[in-house]
């Protein structure tokens, strides 16, 4: 050969592995490897043998290889737990596939083994320098394995109704089974990662495959010793741990009323400190509180506002208790006192947002009457009746509220108050914009005189022109409304179906302290977005 062909050569025998087949993976498995791989396959058809109901027990007796047992063979005999339980999970049908039959737990249980038995054996396979290996072959091989064990595994984690009973095949075997089944689940992933590594770049391919395949041989292992080995007990606590003698429930006892007492105490000299504050604060409410009777009489409502102050009180008391019984111990009482103190600061203002409520609906009925009150007084004045006549037959012939409003006007009149006076507390009673303006014309036309039956006429015609665009505005603005309604009360919604699906999860969670705060966190922030809703969808007329 010429030194040219030598080069040529060199340079062959370097470019040649670039083109090689990408069959590394296969091959990257060493034959220690492959011995433990031999050794989980024999455990996985033991395994699958034991739930062969066509044999006897007697016949279900395998033996390990030496290099699987430490150095010399051993005796795998099915254990006795095994021999009871299996005529049960015989018995116990689970599933009807059209075309094969229907399967039982004991069928379906040796379906799982028997699909990580066929998965170990094909990467065993792969590893055969005699057996010629096509990748693509391989990986649609191990893509089945992996669909057959997850159709398993989905109907064994079914909890199934038979005979008005449930059946539950993940308590079976002993208790073996849901173990067992968290065992199938990282088998499956393992499953995945092998079939994964196919496609993963050539830097490290071998490595994720040898990885994925030498972990479903040791989660097999693992497979085979929860099976063979004793269940462990999860005994219930000594009772003695928990038991308490007549001196500790004293001890406890007297503890709990001397703390009491000494909260009540502190909480006595800290109101003590402060009583000419709180004296003048009571004198201070106890007046408003006068003023808010008297206005509950102006909107023809008699009510004592202790009803209202302490009923609101009770009703968070009650709330706050329910709540306090749920979470328990320490932790509740300081949910009952939470909730009562916000109780306490809400009921205060409770009777001017009452009132207030009143007011703007006692307004909203009277601008719906206050169209045809006016056409009826502009009718009165035209027939020669003067204005104190017309708001006396307003008052007997239009119905309450404003018949009780102007009627109320006409009374004050006769007993003596000056008109214009008895109109001005009309205005104070009423929450109505365009009351105050017929209100405002009524007493400058007493004052500066005018034709007040034009006066009404326009004013009838912006009252008909103003309910047109507030009706506009708000055909306009109801879908923001609804949108607002809608999306505050989507996390309730949401919160009931969870509460229907997992009960026991959810009123554990929302009984707990951190529970209760994340409820009222989200309570408050809902209320302040409706709020800020409501504003924006709001246009002054």
């Amino acid at each position: 050969m010429t030194k040219k062909m030598y080069v040529w050569m060199g340079v062959l025998l370097c470019v040649a592995p670039l083109f090689a087949p990408a069959d590394a993976p296969a091959r990257s498995l060493s034959a220690k490897d492959r011995t433990k791989i031999k050794c989980s396959m024999e455990k996985m058809r033991i395994l699958a043998e034991f739930f062969d109901v066509k044999k006897s027990n007697a016949e279900k007796i395998y033996e390990l290889p030496a290099e699987c047992s430490g150095g010399k063979p051993r005796k795998i005999t099915m254990p006795e737990w095994f021999g009871k339980e299996l005529p049960r999970m015989e018995n116990t049908k689970v599933v009807y596939v059209p075309g094969e039959g229907t399967y039982s737990e004991v069928d379906l249980w040796r379906q799982a083994f028997s699909n990580v038995y066929f998965f170990l054996e094909r990467a065993d396979k792969s590893l055969d320098p005699n057996i010629p290996l096509v990748l693509d072959q391989l990986s649609r091989g191990f893509v089945s394995d992996r669909i057959r064990l997850v159709a398993t595994l989905d109907r064994l984690n079914k909890d199934l109704l038979r005979n008005n009973k449930l059946l539950i095949m993940k308590d079976s075997m002993d208790g073996r089974a849901r173990s067992m089944l968290s065992t199938f689940e990282l088998i499956n992933n393992e499953f995945f990662s092998t079939i994964e590594s196919f496609s993963s770049p050539v830097s490290y391919r071998e490595d994720k495959y040898r990885k994925s395949v030498m972990a479903v041989v040791i989660l097999s292992n693992h497979l085979f010793s929860q099976f063979m080995g004793p269940v462990i007990p999860a005994a219930p606590p000594d009772p003695k741990i928990f038991a308490t003698t007549r001196a500790d429930r004293a001890y406890s006892l007297f503890m709990l009323l001397l703390g009491s007492a000494l909260a009540g105490f502190s909480v006595y000299l800290l109101l003590d400190n402060r009583r000419e504050n709180i004296l003048r604060l009571m004198a201070e409410y106890k007046e408003k509180s006068l003023v808010w009777a008297e206005d509950f009489n102006r909107q023809f409502v008699t009510i004592d506002i202790k009803y209202i102050v302490f009923g609101t009180v009770g009703i968070f008391a009650v709330l706050g208790l329910l709540l306090g019984l749920m979470v328990g111990g320490f932790g509740g009482v300081f949910v009952f006192l939470l909730v009562l103190f916000a109780g306490g600061v809400i009921s205060i203002r409770m009777p001017a947002a009452v009132l207030d409520a009143l007011k703007k609906s006692r307004g909203k009925r009277v601008n719906a009457q206050l169209m045809d009150s006016l056409i009826l007084l502009s009718n009165s004045l035209r027939s020669g009746m003067d204005i104190v006549q017309g708001f006396e037959l307003v008052s007997k012939d239009m119905l309450p509220p404003i018949a009780d409003e102007f009627g109320l006007v006409v009374k004050n009149y006769q007993l003596g108050t000056p008109f214009e006076k008895a109109l001005d507390g009309l205005t104070d009673r009423v929450d109505s914009r365009m009351l105050a303006y017929i209100i405002k014309a009524i007493i400058i036309q007493r004052q500066v005189g005018g034709n007040l039956t034009v006066i009404f006429s326009r004013l009838v015609e912006n009252i008909r022109e103003e309910s047109k665009l507030e009706e506009k505005l708000q055909a306009m603005t109801a879908q923001q409304k609804i949108q607002s309604i809608v999306v505050s009360i989507m996390p309730f919604v949401m919160m009931l179906v969870m509460f229907i699906f997992n009960p026991s999860q959810m009123i554990g969670f929302y009984t707990s302290p951190v529970g209760i705060f994340v409820f009222l966190f989200c309570i408050i922030w809902i209320g302040i977005g409706m709020k800020v809703l409501k504003k924006m969808g709001e246009v002054r007329v």
